[in-house]
């Protein structure tokens, strides 16, 4: 079983189809970037980042990152593991647990 990273210490979001992110830029919009950490009680992975409409399409995006991860991995469930979600100021929007996924 692969170890998982240790995430990156600058917080530029990577390409999104890479991190598994869905790619949606919005042409023309002022749209906010997001990122999304796999944590428990620190940051374990770097997940990437999204430019995304608004925090509840960040939260979808999550918990997308949040199922795959969870069927990927399954090792990872029942060790309280989340995607934090943080804006381009680097405040918390939310966290998804991949425990209450089913």
């Amino acid at each position: 079983m692969p170890a998982l990273a240790v995430c990156r210490a600058d917080r530029r979001p990577r390409e999104a189809a890479s991190a598994g992110v869905p790619d949606k830029k919005l042409d023309g919009l002022n749209v906010p970037p997001y990122h999304f950490d796999l944590v428990d009680s620190k940051t374990v992975t770097d997940e990437g980042g999204a430019e995304l409409a608004d925090d509840i399409q960040a939260l979808d995006v999550a918990e997308q990152i949040a199922r795959r991860l969870s069927k990927e991995r399954p090792e990872l469930r029942g060790r309280h593991f989340a995607i934090l979600v943080t804006n381009q100021d680097g405040e918390e929007i939310g966290r998804m647990p991949l425990d209450l996924l089913h």
